[in-house]
């Protein structure tokens, strides 16, 4: 009788549900080129981890590092540089290398540049296409919004110190550039690798062409950092949640179209 008793408690508590996990929201903010991949990490960890939520707004790398800074709980989505004294209280996860992309009107029979000359293009030092059906054509400049990450990037690495053109058509994120080159036969710009299509070439520049392999060896010369900015102690939950985009899983997704963060 005694021994029904005890095997009676024991399949009881082998049956108990266990405790749920309480919920936890993430919010993350910032850089339009890092939504996609964002999202692709985000959506692969909610699938092993329910009990965790994810919002994300896409603005810029500059509203991602404002909001990393002055909102808690939030994490920031920056795909540029950062200098020490940007960060207040925050400390910067690399999870990523990202390629940034010149590209051109399928139209055009360029497919290689020298950095330099994307510099003069870019500066409004070279006015006019010089080969094939276009050549003559005025060169259509078309960059990235103040704030953008992306601009950032692109002036610290090809534009030495100049400024791009202010004859420049502006545009807000990736898909806008990507999709005016795609019209637009006399245009150049340069977006995320992430945001190719189709539609567009990237070129080739100083011999090396653009690719996951290239940006992950950083021998393609325009090579930026995608990067989380979360608190300098972060919460246990941020920090699983790290711990996945950092590890094997997370680094697999990065792969898929991006230079793993190493």
């Amino acid at each position: 009788m005694i021994r029904a008793l005890v095997l009676c408690a024991m399949f009881l508590v082998a049956c108990a549900p266990a405790t749920p996990r309480a919920t936890v929201h993430l919010n993350l903010v910032g850089s339009d080129s890092m939504h996609a991949l964002a999202q692709a990490l985000t959506d692969a960890y909610t699938q092993q981890h329910p009990e965790v939520t994810f919002t994300l707004q896409t603005a810029n790398s500059n509203a991602g590092l404002r909001a990393a800074n002055e909102i808690s709980g939030t994490l920031g989505m920056v795909a540029r540089a950062l200098k020490p004294n940007e960060l207040i209280g925050t400390r910067a996860i690399v999870i990523a290398r990202d390629g940034i992309a010149v590209i051109v009107n399928r139209a055009n029979p360029i497919n290689a540049i020298m950095r330099s000359q994307i510099a003069e293009i870019f500066a409004g030092q070279i006015g006019a296409w010089p080969l094939g059906s276009i050549a003559g054509q005025p060169i259509l400049v078309v960059s990235r919004e103040e704030g953008s990450g992306t601009r950032d990037a692109f002036e610290q690495i090809v534009m030495n110190g100049q400024r791009v053109t202010r004859a420049a058509i502006l545009l807000p994120n990736e898909a806008a550039v990507v999709d005016y080159v795609a019209q637009n036969p006399n245009a150049i710009g340069y977006c995320s690798m992430g945001a190719l299509t189709s539609q567009v070439t990237a070129l080739s520049i100083d011999d090396v062409p653009l690719s996951q392999q290239t940006v992950e060896a950083k021998k393609y010369p325009l090579v930026r950092a995608f990067a989380f900015v979360a608190p300098t102690t972060p919460s246990p939950a941020t920090q699983e949640f790290f711990a996945f985009v950092l590890g094997a899983e997370g680094q697999k997704i990065v792969a898929q179209k991006y230079g793993r963060a190493q």
